[in-house]
């Protein structure tokens, strides 16, 4: 079992700190591989030398900062890192893979047209009890589920019914077969719940807090073309935001 020495001279860096980087280094070096288990609390205080109260602090710290998980009694296993979205450009989900290099596979993807309710022909500013377009499709990553996307468009867009189209960018479609561009966006983030059915699509137990995002999207000509709901695991997405003066 390897040894690791810690600095403990007055001033230095906390002890759990001094684990929580050394065991961040271990994981991003693939010493602890996705979907592996770290050691065992007992392991690691006769790895490192220190309390038990170091290590779980230390590993709370992990758990906080989306590096591992906790899975009793199992132990604690290390997350995927986390896909960040920047929230200052506007992308599609399928661009922002592409462009961050991520494997992805979509594992559903259905189009269909419904009547909408009030929310979405109110969302869409077309008449109360009108028929649109969902457009409904599951990411995976890593053979684990990331998102469920519902996206409602209005009627008006003729959209392709084969399903096989929407496997690419829908914005890059829109772009090339509709000369729709989208060019403005209004987004809201919140914390969502899985229902039954959701909770079986990314894999979460019903009434789980997921990440839920809903997008309002302007075409070129300021029309309304769609109303996404998306509904993310919130152990493998986050967003960034920057600002300046």
């Amino acid at each position: 079992m390897q040894k690791y020495f810690l600095d403990k001279t007055t001033g230095s860096m906390p002890l759990y700190s001094q684990v929580k980087e050394i065991l961040i280094h271990d994981i991003k070096t693939g010493k602890y591989p996705v979907n592996e288990m770290i050691p065992s609390e007992t392991e690691l205080q006769e790895m490192f030398g220190v309390s038990r109260p170091t290590i779980r602090y230390a590993i709370d710290s992990l758990v906080s900062e989306g590096y591992v998980i906790k899975e009793r009694p199992k132990g604690t296993r290390v997350l995927a890192p986390k896909i960040i979205e920047n929230l200052n450009k506007i992308t599609g989900f399928t661009q922002e893979m592409k462009e961050r290099n991520i494997q992805y596979s979509i594992e559903k993807v259905e189009i269909q047209k419904i009547l909408a309710n009030d929310e979405i022909c109110t969302k869409l500013e077309i008449p109360l009890n009108s028929t649109v377009f969902l457009l409904h499709r599951v990411y995976y990553i890593e053979n684990e589920p990331l998102a469920s996307i519902n996206d409602y468009l209005p009627l008006e867009l003729d959209l392709s019914m084969d399903p096989n189209t929407y496997k690419n960018s829908l914005y890059k479609y829109l772009e090339e077969e509709k000369n729709v561009i989208i060019s403005r966006v209004h987004e809201d983030i919140q914390v969502g719940y899985a229902d039954k059915s959701l909770a079986e699509e990314v894999k979460m137990k019903k009434s789980e807090a997921l990440l839920k995002r809903t997008r309002l999207s302007k075409d070129q000509n300021n029309r309304i073309i769609e109303y996404v709901v998306t509904h993310y695991r919130p152990d493998k997405y986050m967003y960034s935001v920057s600002f300046s003066r």
